[in-house]
């Protein structure tokens, strides 16, 4: 074997281990609490529809402890070829759409959270690439479209791990 040759195999094998660590890592969701189900309301402030997964920025409905609008990111769903073959576009969500999102919120209680489902306050739900019987979405039990409606009129943020933080906030239960 040549010198060239060897380097070649040697990249490959290096590549082989190196790539599904790296793969797995992207996927992690470590920091997400995995008892947790929250629910927010709020108003798309930004949104992109971009790889690996839609990333969602609102203003929530219920302020903080001092009186402050919460911007929450959600992001997660399925990857955008998926999400393109359900019908989605980048116009899907838009700036000042009334959205409901719910979630895994991360562990230490910042506003961020692994988007599970997604509806729009006019009570329809918009899929996110899960299957109903999928692990990362059983937890949610669909809406109905009065029950979202009736969510967004209230304005919620529901099971979060510190509600303390919110001036009206049901903690996880």
């Amino acid at each position: 074997m040549t010198k060239n040759n060897a380097a070649g195999v040697f990249s490959v094998a290096i590549g082989l281990v190196l790539i599904p660590g790296l793969l797995s890592a992207h996927h992690s969701e470590a920091l997400l609490d995995k008892n947790s189900a929250t629910t927010v309301t709020g108003t798309v402030t930004k949104w992109a529809f971009s790889n690996p997964h839609p990333a969602i920025n609102l203003d929530g409905d219920v302020k903080d402890s001092q009186g402050k609008t919460v911007n929450w990111f959600a992001a997660g769903g399925g990857g955008v070829l998926g999400l393109s073959k359900a019908g989605w576009t980048n116009k899907t969500l838009a700036a000042g759409d009334r959205i409901l999102v719910q979630g895994e919120q991360v562990k230490d209680g910042r506003p961020v959270m692994g988007l599970r489902k997604l509806y729009r306050c006019d009570g329809k739900e918009v899929p996110v690439g899960y299957e109903a019987d999928e692990s990362k979405s059983k937890k949610f039990e669909p809406l109905s479209p009065e029950r979202v409606r009736e969510l967004c009129a209230k304005g919620v943020v529901l099971g979060v791990i510190k509600p303390e933080l919110f001036a009206s906030a049901e903690g996880a239960k």
